[in-house]
């Protein structure tokens, strides 16, 4: 791809370079980031190709693929994704007011998420990219899971939740798939959004080491008025804004492991809990947050 001058969604040119950011997972690239002044989306520059991008998540430490417990922090990660599954059952739940329905989960993983709601009597389509995340959820937990091209295949209307949990920042053309969930939600359903906080403040305290720039695999950096006003462009009003509190331990920790630091799990744990002391009071400083949108009233 070539250098984006412009805001690859609102098609500004008033944009500015953010900060440098580097892949520690994969490859140790660094690439900019850069903000856009008009409607205040943060982007990677220069990102690989839609046909490259899937050689940086090849790595055994890219847990929402590979599922592993090698390390504390692997376990600490199962123990919240645990505490978060009902957390996200009670939110679809509570916004939609509905005990079972039709859901899509887009970026569905290895299918926890997906599993746990069809436990508990909704009917439920994963859509994952990922071939081994995908047979891992259909295999352990028959979910059905199908890859993103089998989404323009689902009815108008017919959905009463979709949900994306720390995918949206993943995908090439966030608009476009927006626009899509709204043909398929009906006119009272909710779409449940999750994504990192780039005016967190762990973002604002790491800088460019916030684990959670994530880059190249993160191709966007909203801040909750970046996510609202995207939104509201492709006819959704944003209901809530709903921190997710434990994210913060988990990118904490991350960093000082992506640094080399000894005891990141202990530093991470540490830090998380001054910086969120010390933001108690901050609406929208939470290190990730939920988006609830509904379909905008004609």
């Amino acid at each position: 791809m070539t250098e984006k001058t412009f805001c690859p969604q609102c098609r500004s040119e008033d944009v500015s370079f953010l900060l440098s950011a580097r892949d520690h997972l994969v490859s140790g690239e660094t690439y900019t980031i850069d903000r856009c002044r008009r409607c205040g989306l943060a982007f990677t520059v220069n990102p690989p190709s839609e046909d490259e991008i899937h050689r940086y998540y090849v790595s055994d430490d890219y847990i929402s693929h590979s599922d592993k417990k090698n390390s504390l922090a692997d376990y600490f990660y199962h123990i919240a994704r645990g505490l978060m599954l009902r957390k996200k059952y009670r939110l679809v739940a509570g916004a939609t007011g509905r005990k079972t329905g039709n859901l899509i989960d887009i970026g569905s993983g290895t299918g926890y998420f997906a599993s746990f709601m069809q436990k508990k009597g909704w009917t439920v389509t994963g859509i994952e990219l990922n071939d081994k995340a995908r047979e891992y959820s259909v295999t352990r937990f028959a979910v059905n899971a199908v890859p993103p091209s089998e989404l323009s295949e689902v009815d108008e209307l017919s959905v009463e939740c979709i949900t994306f949990w720390h995918v949206l920042e993943h995908l090439y053309d966030p608009g476009k798939w927006l626009s899509e969930v709204n043909r398929i939600l009906k006119d009272e359903g909710r779409c449940l959004i999750a994504l990192p906080n780039l005016d967190s403040a762990d973002a604002r305290w790491y800088g460019n080491r916030w684990a959670a720039l994530d880059v190249p695999r993160h191709l966007w950096h909203f801040s909750p008025e970046a996510l609202v006003r995207l939104a509201e462009d492709h006819g959704f009003t944003c209901d809530r804004i709903l921190p997710m509190p434990l994210d913060i331990f988990y990118i904490s920790a991350l960093g000082y492991k992506n640094e080399g630091r000894r005891l990141a799990l202990a530093r991470g744990l540490v830090a998380g809990l001054l910086l969120t002391a010390g933001s108690l009071f901050r609406k929208n400083s939470a290190s990730s947050l939920i988006y609830v949108l509904s379909k905008r009233r004609s």
